[in-house]
């Protein structure tokens, strides 16, 4: 390839100037064609005839890995069939330390055990079905204030010098936040997504120690780092430092303005030898690698490209609809990606995901003979949104949530509401419906409250993406409360009626003290945006149809002042420092470390049968030594691929055989419709940048996800469950293991292990969980290794973090 053509690939065309959100430049005379880099982690964005599935939020819910597999396959299938060749998903960051974090809803929960094991199983997932999968963000992006600069202009933006940085001490980076991303990279994941927010106060795609050391080297890193779009910022630093492709490819906030880093830039680097050629060599190896390396994935032919346009939805239109631009061409083929499977598939993952979160005096399911005769349903919540259920990127909140706002919404073909699905069950077995939508003039609601045996108080909190606000909730909540006066609405509503089920419809935890305790609140389900089988899913809960077996993803405070608050305000300075200062004791581990009372603790949630846990078994396999052995060297630098030696005339904008579309960013010298960023060829390498090749891997190194010994099972642990109940039901057993204080003192315990077993009334079965020489690490600054500590191991199989089933012992010596 020449050095235009390996440029073309690493450099996005440009926002709007091709099908996708992301496309790259194509090379014609090896038969590639552009590449397609479309979201999402919950479905394919910006495009009709497919479907929206459970959000990452409620696949955590479920804690079901076989199901999430299931749905990983699902999504690569739909973005499959629309000719999608990347997919830019699973999220594995944030890890949701801030509650009210405007994309924890996209992301795998509160846990980085949980986050690592149902991303690796949605790589798997997506990759079989022939998609490239990008897990993102890399790393530390945990609230959506002050991301970008230029992304608003009010208030505090106006002053903002820099992206927030995320200072993340060496320990939390790799038992908490690196930690997924070892999980998918194990998993084979092709590309890796740097995020808008600085780290340790280096941009995260321009950071040579996060890209080149700690994924790259430590992680073992195969794939292409992409750059979130607009990320990126500036052109040979972040070569350098690890990133090898930008997105969409022009500077952000100047969309269609010609201004890159890359593009002709990259190209006068390589020529003026600031980059080396061995770099470019190897940002376009990356990039192919993916299509090479898997039986699954090829790389695609010209003729296998997207049959739709993420700018329009008609099927007509001009070629370049953003710029006014180009001949008027077929834009969408309207495919249906669509199956039975999927539906069957997103439909179970809504219903697991379901969390029975208080059922007093067992008031669930509703049963007319229990005296539910007659039943309210109340709340704007429940219901269609008055804008539709399709407003661009699903910021319409005004109705039943199946997503937040932002680029992993899914436009929905069609949607369940909770007060249409919840009709439907009424009718069929003849009880009474009121229905009371206004959540301000409640004196309609309360008359009818009077008169219900029954009330079901549907409410909704939502949060999203950072460039769009929703009622001044910029991407971040403002709050943990209620939205649309959702508190004061279950409030009166419990003074009129004695049997009050509340279904907490949110992204997040909200704060239920108003009402969490007052005797008429019998019931509470919390349900995350689980897609356009939302109201299916809660009706059938809510009816007994389905036993509930989701379990909360995080913890829900008693007191708001518990949770880790949201940056929002710049003070005297212009760059905004967000110090991670709890470390490795996020979520429930804060809570056990200072021994405070949640309302409701991580993985708790409750079912309408009995189920008991004995016969705790823990065998051990290799016995586990206290140090990592030495991995291989690396293999000697291999020649293979030739550098281009072509003259620099060869890489000019080829004018006698194409005209520039405006705003494309294209790879050649010279090219009249892009201006410079950078005159001045001056340059100082970023801090840490070493251009030698390296002969030994570090000692976390050495492997695809680190050194080959972390993957390692050195215990099998088991156990009985038997269901006692009367109704058949899902049962998650949850391991916890708390770690001896050798060396450092580690959380109380730390999640290491679920397992999801169905059983019918009377039956048993066994969970198991497999115990990795990871699993019993920790991270050791000083020595920059992975070490067991010699000590006393507890471990506990658990409903809950705080509810323990079965305890044992684990003892490593000397």
């Amino acid at each position: 390839m020449s050095i235009t053509e390996k440029v073309n690939l690493t450099t996005g065309s440009g926002w709007g100037s091709g099908p996708c959100v992301g496309n790259t430049g194509s090379v014609p005379r090896l038969g590639i064609p552009a590449l397609c880099l479309q979201d999402g982690p919950n479905g394919v964005r910006f495009t009709d005839f497919v479907t929206h599935f459970p959000s990452g939020l409620a696949a955590a819910s479920s804690f079901n890995k076989e199901l999430i597999y299931k749905r990983g396959k699902a999504i690569g299938r739909e973005h499959k069939a629309k000719g999608v060749h990347i997919a830019l998903g699973p999220s594995i960051g944030p890890m949701g330390l801030k509650a009210k974090g405007g994309r924890n809803w996209e992301s795998f929960g509160s846990d980085p055990y949980l986050q690592g094991v149902l991303g690796a199983a949605t790589v798997k997932g997506i990759q079989e079905e022939g998609v490239v999968a990008v897990a993102k963000h890399l790393v530390g992006n945990e609230q959506e204030h002050f991301r970008q600069v230029g992304e608003w202009d009010h208030g505090d933006y106006d002053r903002l010098d820099s992206s927030i940085s995320a200072n993340i001490g060496d320990r939390a980076m790799h038992e908490v936040y690196l930690w997924p991303f070892a999980d998918v990279v194990k998993a084979g994941v092709g590309g890796v997504m740097c995020g808008y927010n600085m780290v340790n106060n280096t941009y995260a795609c321009e950071n040579s120690y996060l890209l080149n050391y700690l994924l790259k080297e430590e992680l073992g890193f195969q794939g292409f780092v992409v750059s979130d779009w607009g990320a990126q910022h500036s052109g040979v630093t972040s070569a350098l430092s690890g990133l090898d492709m930008t997105m969409p490819g022009e500077v952000f906030d100047d969309w269609l303005g010609g201004k890159a880093y890359w593009g002709p830039l990259l190209t006068r680097a390589i020529y003026n030898q600031t980059i080396p050629q061995e770099r470019l060599n190897d940002m376009a190896s990356r990039i192919l690698a993916p299509f090479f390396a898997m039986k699954s994935i090829q790389l695609p032919s010209e003729e296998e490209i997207p049959n739709f346009s993420s700018w329009t939805h008609h099927t007509y239109g001009q070629q370049f609809p953003y710029q006014h631009y180009g001949a008027i061409v077929q834009q969408n083929w309207h495919v249906d990606a669509r199956s039975e499977i999927n539906d069957e598939i997103g439909l179970e993952l809504a219903r697991q995901a379901v969390v029975l979160l208080k059922n007093k005096n067992r008031h669930l399911p509703i049963n007319k003979d229990d005296g539910v005769r007659r039943l309210l349903v109340a709340g704007l919540a429940g219901g269609n949104d008055p804008n539709g259920f399709n407003c661009r990127d699903q910021k319409c909140t005004d109705g039943t949530l199946t997503s937040g706002w932002g680029s992993a919404a899914v436009n929905n073909p069609w949607v369940i509401t909770a007060q249409e699905a919840i009709s439907k069950k009424a009718r069929e077995r003849g009880i009474t419906l009121d229905i009371s939508e206004d959540n301000w003039d409640l004196e309609r609601t309360e008359e009818l409250a009077d008169f219900a045996d029954m009330t079901i108080v549907v409410v909704n909190s939502a949060s999203g993406e950072g460039y769009i606000d929703v009622d001044c909730n910029y991407g971040d909540r403002n709050n943990v409360t209620l939205w649309h006066n959702g508190d004061e609405l279950i409030e009166r509503v419990t003074c009129h009626c004695k049997r009050v089920v509340v279904v907490v419809n949110a992204v997040g935890p909200v704060n239920m003290e108003k009402w969490i305790e007052h005797d008429h609140v019998v019931a509470v389900l919390f349900v995350p945006p689980t897609g356009q089988f939302v109201g299916a899913a809660i009706a059938e809960v809510l009816f007994g149809e389905v036993n509930p077996s989701g379990k909360l993803p995080f913890t829900i405070a008693r007191k708001n002042s518990h949770y880790v608050d949201i940056r929002d305000s710049l003070g005297d300075c212009v760059d905004p420092q967000d110090n991670f200062e709890r470390g490795v004791y996020l979520d429930y581990r804060f809570f056990e470390k200072h021994t405070i009372r949640p309302r409701f603790e991580f993985g708790h949630g409750l079912s309408y049968t009995k189920f008991s846990v004995s016969d705790l078994d823990i065998c051990e396999i290799n016995p586990p030594a206290e140090y990592l052995p030495c991995p291989p060297d690396y293999l000697p630098l291999s020649k293979t691929i030739q550098d281009d030696v072509c003259d620099p005339e060869d890489a000019l904008f080829p004018h006698d055989e194409m005209d520039p579309v405006p705003g494309v960013i294209y790879p050649y010298l010279y090219s009249e419709n892009i201006r410079s960023l950078e005159d001045d060829d001056c340059y100082d390498y970023p801090k840490g940048y070493d251009p030698d090749q390296k002969c030994e891997a570090p000692l976390a190194g050495g492997a695809s996800g680190g050194n080959s010994a972390l993957w390692e099972t050195l215990y099998k642990v088991s156990a009985k469950v038997t269901n006692e109940g009367s109704m058949a039901g899902n049962y998650v057993a949850q391991l916890y293991i708390e770690f001896p204080s050798t060396i450092v003192a580690s959380p109380p315990k730390v999640l290491r292990g679920f397992d999801k077993i169905f059983l019918q009334p009377n039956e048993c079965g066994d969970v198991e969980f497999d115990v990795k020489h990871r699993d019993l690490s920790i991270w050791d600054a000083d020595s920059q290794q992975w070490i067991i500590q010699t000590g006393t191991y507890k471990l506990y199989v658990s409903t809950s973090s705080r509810k323990v089933e079965l305890c044992g012992e684990i003892e490593i010596g000397c």
